[in-house]
């Protein structure tokens, strides 16, 4: 990709973490376009939303925030030279923390899907914005490093939780003839489900919690000896 001409095709051998590197350096506005699996806008080398094929839109996470009508959010992201998260701030200062909170997560969710290693085609299209705005953009490089650690990780918990289809339930009896564990509120909820019958898939749904964050706790309680694998 030519440093002077951010507006190009990149090669399919190209990792999307090495093309989001050198936007970033080229402090790039526009999108970056992972064929058949996304898109990754940025603004002033900054990332400031993530889309995935298999994701919720932008609308569903303003959504969640409980800032408007889903149907009216979409809407007002649709139009031409919006910027809907600073007219949400404007009009309501406290929503800033939670909207703030769940893009993160949310851009950080897909990123950690768009860069699983696969041979991908990318175009960016320089000078293109979205309606959602770049009140909330982050550091492209940070966010990458986050999701690549979440890879990390996930390797790890995958050899233990191949599959969302698999089932577990709580050990009969503390590990190593323990007396008392503490638990946190997360892992309560995640261990009153698990019944033996109910998948991590089912979980997942239940708890309305991604992938990543549930399998990171019952890989953690697997680890401890406090659940078990049917």
């Amino acid at each position: 990709m030519s440093s002077t001409a951010p507006d190009s095709n990149a090669s399919a051998s190209t990792t999307v973490a090495a093309q989001l590197e050198d936007l970033a350096g080229q402090r790039a506005e526009g999108v970056l376009t992972i064929s058949g699996q996304g898109h990754i806008w940025l603004s002033d080398g900054r990332i400031y939303l993530v889309e995935t094929t298999s994701g919720s839109g932008p609308a569903e996470v303003l959504f969640g925030a409980g800032v408007g009508d889903l149907n009216e959010l979409a809407e007002r992201l649709a139009v031409p030279g919006a910027s809907v998260t600073s007219e949400l701030v404007e009009n309501d200062p406290t929503s800033s923390q939670v909207i703030g909170r769940l893009l993160h997560e949310h851009n950080l969710n897909g990123l950690f899907e768009l860069l699983v290693p696969g041979e991908v085609s990318l175009v960016f299209e320089a000078g293109v914005t979205h309606g959602l705005g770049v009140g909330f953009a982050e550091d492209a490089r940070e966010l990458v490093a986050q999701a690549e650690r979440r890879l990390d990780i996930w390797r790890k918990i995958a050899s233990r939780i191949p599959s969302t289809a698999a089932r577990f339930r709580l050990a009969s009896a503390l590990p190593d003839g323990g007396e008392e564990r503490m638990i946190t509120a997360d892992e309560w909820r995640y261990l009153a489900l698990l019944d033996g019958h109910r998948s991590v898939a089912d979980v997942i749904t239940e708890t309305g919690e991604s992938a990543f964050r549930v399998c990171s706790a019952l890989y953690r309680l697997l680890l401890e000896g406090l659940v078990q694998e049917l």
